[in-house]
């Protein structure tokens, strides 16, 4: 896969195409015009479009019903989420400029939060409800970074609209689970705290699940009027001098569309499949992007096999997490609890594309 460095000047920039031209011209693209249609700006809507096909297409050829077929679309999204967890391997231990700088968190902090979670079961069940909300706050950051990436090739400073883009990417993406049946089983979490001394918080589910028409319509309200706002920002942007690349736009309306539909209308099963594989699927490819070369020189394998090394980690670790998911075992779940945690944490400084890090 070829990759073009993030910061590249941009010579010409006058000469450069506007509009939707933008979306096929490689000095815009982090990989390429076709790669970041497929799979960064465009993945949201690749993988809807993807799934309902494949749903459907199975559905009429062979008699299937959508259930029987949704349970295969949630186990692979299930084994793509716990591989791209580990994928952040590469880029935190394998870079030395990134593990020198933080050697401590790297090292240190990962051995203190598996012994914990061996230690106490308490910390162990309160950890895993931080991981499952933890997640939905992740993604949507990384929808937000990639955003901010395309703003960079485009151009525009560091500071153009970054407020305005972080709560816009947030509400597009947690908002919509308010809105339909995803709510309850993301509610229903708060219930593992009835094992926990914070046993008072395992009643909320109940409180939330007999208030949900109230707080649907409140979704709504609030989801408007953050667009709106959103918009009016930008417009004010715009007019002295910010120029929001078609990248971005694509990526967030992209974005925003497919998780009002997914958490709002499709069944909890895929909807977990859409929102998860395409998250996964933009994870891998700005993992291969930055470190990808790397990952090729240590394995001396050429860049073909460097990925098949690459993937083929990543899914031993996600079948190993999954078949943990299975066993009655606190044990056998801490590491890969462990690394769902270290994995939130560690895009939070691994990345920067302020630092030009990414």
């Amino acid at each position: 896969m070829a990759t073009r460095p993030i910061s590249d000047e941009f010579d010409n920039e006058e000469r450069r195409p506007t509009g939707l031209a933008q979306l096929a011209d490689p000095g815009r693209a982090l990989v390429s015009p076709l790669v970041d249609a497929l799979l960064l700006w465009g993945a949201p809507m690749v993988v809807l479009a993807c799934l309902t096909l494949w749903l459907k297409g199975t559905e009429l050829a062979f008699g299937a019903a959508s259930s029987e077929v949704a349970v295969y679309a949630f186990f692979f999204a299930t084994i793509i989420t716990y591989g791209h967890l580990v994928a952040v391997v590469p880029r935190a231990y394998m870079n030395p400029d990134v593990f020198s700088a933080n050697r401590f968190r790297l090292t240190v902090v990962p051995v203190v939060l598996i012994a914990a979670l061996l230690i106490s079961p308490t910390v162990f069940i309160i950890a895993g409800i931080v991981a499952f909300f933890w997640d939905v706050h992740h993604s949507a950051m990384q929808t937000f970074g990639i955003a901010r990436i395309y703003d960079f090739k485009a151009g525009n400073g560091p500071h153009w609209v970054r407020r305005t883009d972080l709560l816009l990417n947030w509400l597009l993406y947690v908002g919509p689970i308010f809105v339909g049946a995803s709510f309850v089983l993301h509610a229903g979490e708060l219930g593992r705290f009835s094992e926990t001394p914070l046993s008072f918080l395992a009643t909320a589910p109940g409180y939330l699940e007999s208030g949900h028409g109230p707080l649907r319509y409140f979704a709504f309200a609030v989801w408007g009027v953050g667009i709106a706002w959103a918009a009016i920002n930008y417009g004010r942007a715009m007019a002295q001098g910010y120029n929001p690349p078609a990248h971005k736009i694509g990526l967030i309306a992209g974005t925003g569309a497919v998780t009002f539909l997914a958490w709002g209308y499709l069944p909890p099963l895929i909807a977990f499949a859409t929102i998860n594989i395409h998250h996964a699927l933009q994870y891998y490819v700005i993992v291969w992007m930055q470190e990808g070369k790397r990952m090729t020189a240590m394995s001396r394998l050429g860049s073909r096999g460097a990925f098949a090394l690459f993937v083929l980690f990543t899914a031993v670790v996600a079948l190993g997490y999954d078949m943990a998911t299975k066993l009655d075992s606190r044990f056998w779940l801490v590491p890969f609890l462990a690394c769902s945690l270290l994995h939130f944490w560690y895009d939070g400084f691994v990345w920067s594309v302020r630092k030009k890090s990414v």
